[in-house]
């Protein structure tokens, strides 16, 4: 199995297993599926963190001016961990309409999580659709060190099992909070766009966390 074939195998496995647990789950109360959508979101975020590619695909979000759903799926992630939720929600969908599976399961436990059913059903039915279709492909021309720090992953899976909104280090979400905004989307507030260095930011920011 080459590096780039073990990179998405080893995600997608991992979120297969968040996904699936979620679809046997026995139904529960409201309140309690609220909480438990927020923790699967949360796993899920830090699966994709996780991921040795994911550097490498934010970097490329923008590759010869044409947007790549991977990268705008992590950086989704990232907007979401740091409490930027609708700007989040706005790179999940143009994800999830590039293929991606993964970001309709983001959407899925988001809408779920703020008690959306209709919103949430929609997106799950997309993300099963989805997983039965060729996936966008995480790029990485070589190995390296994942976005975000084992120690930083670390505390968000703890959040998580705390019953705890995952967020991450005030550094990491200053970065993503002084992205350029545009607010020309008509169905959207103002919206987050990537640049070039955020990348390396995000690093520089979390070697201080």
């Amino acid at each position: 199995m080459s590096g780039v074939s073990a990179t998405v195998w080893s995600v997608g496995a991992s979120a297969k297993v968040v996904l699936e647990r979620s679809r046997e789950a026995a139904p529960a109360p409201l309140r309690l599926a609220h909480r438990q959508a927020r923790h699967e979101l949360g796993l899920l975020c830090s699966l994709i963190l996780a991921n040795p590619a994911s550097a490498a695909t934010l970097a490329k979000l923008v590759d010869s001016e044409v947007e790549r759903p991977e990268g705008a799926l992590v950086l989704g992630v990232l907007l979401n961990l740091a409490d930027y939720e609708e700007g989040a929600r706005f790179w999940w969908e143009f994800a999830a309409g590039g293929g991606s599976h993964l970001a309709a399961s983001c959407l899925w436990f988001w809408h779920q999580s703020r008690g959306e059913p209709r919103d949430a059903q929609f997106w799950r039915h997309q993300a099963e659709k989805l997983a039965d279709e060729p996936q966008p492909q995480w790029r990485m021309p070589s190995p390296e060190r994942p976005l975000v720090p084992r120690r930083v992953r670390a505390d968000i899976l703890a959040r998580c099992k705390q019953g705890l909104a995952p967020r991450l280090p005030a550094r990491m979400a200053a970065v993503l909070k002084s992205l350029p905004v545009q607010d020309d989307h008509h169905d959207w507030p103002e919206v987050p766009h990537w640049s070039p260095d955020v990348v390396c930011h995000l690093k520089a920011a979390a070697e201080n966390c």
